[in-house]
Order: structure tokens, then sequence, then C-alpha cells
């Protein structure tokens, strides 16, 4: 793919909306007003016969009326008119097409024909296609986007997703814009990926400043081998994360009517990532808790985890869930002992491998935390740090487990501070309306927050996986 048409995917100058409609609800009316009101900088024409303006934008009845260049096409109509659309939009000189529109290949027979007629309509020009039966694109920085959902506020960020579900740029976009802090850089909803796929995606943002961390839903690969290749060249700048779904044989029969993908044999698909880096997820909350973390914390320099607790039961679960995802609790050093030896109360006494905060908060109260990941943040031999928190409300402030939110994120920040390329992560549990404040005022800070030890430790073993994958491309380091 050419970087004209790159452009074209994220940053068009100019676009069609082929099928805007007058009715609010109506996908065509959602895509011109999110390009309108989102601040979409290209210019914006609507395809309506019917109309003379929509949302105060002139209407033609075909592309081919439009006077001026027309680089990307939106098209939101019936699947039967589609061929015929885009041997329209071919003749105009068009470069990209995101064909939203469903009843294609994942809809039987006649949507094949549909989809191959559309298909050779376009490959006679040149023109690529993105789809059909997608959401599409949404780029933050150049606020392009051709979702059907409202696009009122994305907060920009290094996550860049490529999907071959219209979930991702339709509900699970606004769970990601109005719940998580990670903020991103592009979505790419390829559909049934009759074109444009994974593969020239991945070489495109290898290289793509604003992209940190890819992740993926596929339901299936048409060129194992040109994706093999692509991700092998990807990983080794950047993390990629997939979600591919198709695992059972019932998951390969619902793919096949979801999208019309082949899924293809699992343990296959699972040596490819093994081999070129990859890190693969089993489900939706799995994938953004990578993401979460990736996306906020650096790459550690080795897998030795160590786990602050408010309680004994959770530094003994969260080591056992250490060890059970392949890390290594972290063993502490003398000075760093021998420092939280002297936070202790004289009736208890510290442990090497986990960090029992019970006992110093009933000896120092609200600067534990501080004063507990200063101690961590310079030990050199703790690679990453889990953090165990109770949000209390005020009322609560008596408790020795009282600690402001404020004072909390200091401490987080300052631990950072002094250990820039050492992972922090947040479990935070107490009062409901406590909880939601004190995570969106770390994850605001850059500290991923989340409800469980199993989880936050589960989070860390991606980082540690992608870390060794880094060192080992890198190979053996010399004195």
């Amino acid at each position: 793919m050419s970087d004209d048409l790159y452009r074209a995917l994220f940053n068009p100058k100019s676009v069609a909306v082929i099928g805007a409609s007058r009715n609010p609800h109506k996908f065509g009316h959602i895509q011109l007003r999110n390009l309108l009101e989102w601040g979409f900088k290209g210019r914006v024409y609507a395809v309506n016969p019917k109309a003379k303006e929509i949302l105060g934008v002139k209407c033609y009845s075909s592309i081919l009326e439009i006077p001026d260049e027309v680089e990307t096409a939106i098209i939101s109509i019936p699947a039967p008119i589609v061929p015929q659309v885009m041997r329209e939009c071919a003749k105009k000189g068009v470069k990209l097409a995101v064909v939203i529109s469903s009843g294609f290949r994942e809809a039987g027979e006649a949507g094949e024909k549909y989809e191959q007629e559309m298909l050779e309509a376009a490959r006679a020009s040149g023109l690529r296609i993105v789809g059909p039966n997608t959401t599409g694109i949404l780029c933050a920085s150049t606020r392009f986007t051709t979702t059907f959902l409202p696009v009122a506020h994305v907060k920009q960020g290094p996550v860049t997703f490529i999907a071959q579900t219209g979930v991702f740029a339709g509900v699970l976009l606004l769970h990601i814009i109005t719940s998580e802090h990670f903020g991103l850089a592009k979505v790419i909803g390829l559909g049934n990926k009759c074109d444009v796929e994974d593969a020239e995606l991945l070489e495109y943002l290898k290289d793509d400043p604003e992209t940190g961390v890819i992740a993926i839903y596929m339901e299936g690969v048409r060129d194992g081998r040109r994706f093999l290749e692509a991700l092998k060249r990807t990983t080794p700048k950047k993390p990629v994360i997939i979600l591919k779904s198709g695992r059972t044989e019932w998951g390969a029969k619902i793919a096949l009517s979801h999208t019309g993908s082949l899924a293809g044999r699992d343990e296959i698909f699972d040596a490819v990532c093994r081999q070129a880096g990859a890190i693969r997820v089993k489900d939706f909350e799995e994938l953004l808790d990578y993401i979460k973390a990736f996306a906020m914390q650096p790459i550690p320099d080795g897998d030795k985890v160590i786990v602050v607790s408010y309680s004994g039961a959770g530094c003994v679960t969260a080591v056992d869930h250490i060890v059970e995802y392949g890390m290594t609790p972290a063993t502490l050093s003398d000075e760093a002992l021998e420092e939280l030896r002297r936070l202790y109360p004289p009736w208890a006494r510290p442990s090497r491998h986990h960090v029992d905060a019970e006992p110093i908060f009933e000896s120092i109260g609200p600067e534990t935390y501080s004063r507990v990941l200063d101690i961590l943040a310079r030990d050199g031999n703790v690679d990453a740090v889990v953090v165990d928190v109770i949000a209390l409300t005020e009322e609560h402030s008596t408790s020795v487990f009282y600690v402001e939110k404020d004072r909390l994120v200091d401490a987080f920040l300052q631990a950072r501070k002094l250990a820039p390329k050492k992972p922090l992560l947040a479990v935070v549990n107490g009062e409901k309306k406590m909880v939601g404040e004190y995570r969106d005022a770390l994850e605001e800070a850059g500290i991923p927050v989340y409800p469980s030890l199993p989880r936050a430790v589960r989070a860390i073993s991606a980082l540690c996986r992608y870390s060794r994958f880094r060192r080992r491309l890198a190979g053996p380091t010399h004195p």
C-alpha cells in the first residue's frame, strides 16, 4: 500500500459519504455528523439522490456529480447496490472505499456474488477496499472516522486496534473512550477483509510514530505466510497483542457466519504467535488488561516481581500467581530488607519475597505506600511491583489503612521517578464510589489499575514475556 493510500485511510483530503441520510438514527447520518462535529479538516461531501442537503452539506445524486476530487468514499447502502456504486467510485478516481454495508460473503451465496463483483470493479482501477461489513476507521490525530456510533471525544494515545469486527469501532470503542485512560491512535475495522488485510497494516504501523501498542482481533487469516512475516518484522519494534476467535470447532463455524472467515487450526496459529513474539489472549477482558499495561508502563528488565498487599492472604495468593504465570517472586536485597524492618513494629518482621503492609500501616499509617515504594524502586533485585490498595471514604479516615488518593498517586509518581524502567501496577478495592475515584486518579497519572491481584499479575506476565522475547532477539550481553 502506497503512502497516498495510507493517507486516504487515515487523513484523506476529501471524503464522500455515500448513503448520507436525513434520518438521525441511520448510519449515514451519524457518519456525516461525526466528520462535521468531531473536527475533521478534509472536504466532506454527501451522496443521497433523494435529498438536497443534510446537516448543511449539499447532496449529490451520485459520486460522479461531485465536481472535485474525492480521495475516500464511505459506503453505507444496501449490498446489492454496492457493486454499481463501486464502479462509479473507480470511474471517479477514488483511492479508498470503506464499505460499512453488510450482506456480503458472511450472508451466503448471493452476498458472496456481490462481494466478488464489488472487488472486481475496484481492482480494475486500483481502488482499495476496507471491509465490507465493518465500522471502518478512526484516527484520533486527524479526527477522521467512519464509525456509525456518535463520537464526541476520543483521548489520543499510543494504542492502535486492527479488528475483524464492528465491536471495536462500535461498542468497545464506546467503552474505551468513556472508561479507559490509555488513549487511542487508530482503529481499523477490516470486516470481511476482502481486500485490505492485517499484514499490510502491520507493515505500516510498525513505523507509525503515533502507534506504540498494536492490538488485533481476528477470525481468520487469508495469507498466513505473509501475516507471519509482517508480524516478525513488527514485534521487535512494538508489542502486538492478538485475540483470535474460532479456537474451537464451534467458534470456527460461527466465525464463518460472522465475517465469512475460515478460522484455521488453532494450534498452528498459536505456534505462529509464539514464533513471532506476539502475545495471544483469549478474551476481550484479557486484551484490555494487557493493552493498559503496555500503554502505561515500561518493559521490565527481568521477571522478578514483588507484591505489596494489606493482607497476608493477598501476598500468598499473588506469589502463587507470579509463579504460575512463569515469573519469579523477587528476593529483596539485604539493604531493602533492613530498611523495611525499620518500618515494622517490633512484633512483626518482613519477608524477602513479598511485603505484607498491614503491620506497617499500624506503625506509620498513611506514609506506608510512599515509604515502601521508595524502598522497592531502589532495589535492583525487583523488576516489577504490584500494589494492593484499599479505597476508603473520609468517613473511614480513622482507619489505619486510609490514604488520601492524592497522597497515593504521589507515592507512585515518586517511585516511577526513581525507577522509570520498573513497571508499577495497582489493584484497587474498597468502597464502591471511591474505587472509581482512586482508579481514575491513578490511571490519569499513568498507573494501570486492576480489580484483582490475579489480573494485575497476569498483566505483568505479558510485559515480562515480551521482555524475554526482546532479550532473546538482542542475544547475550557482554561486559
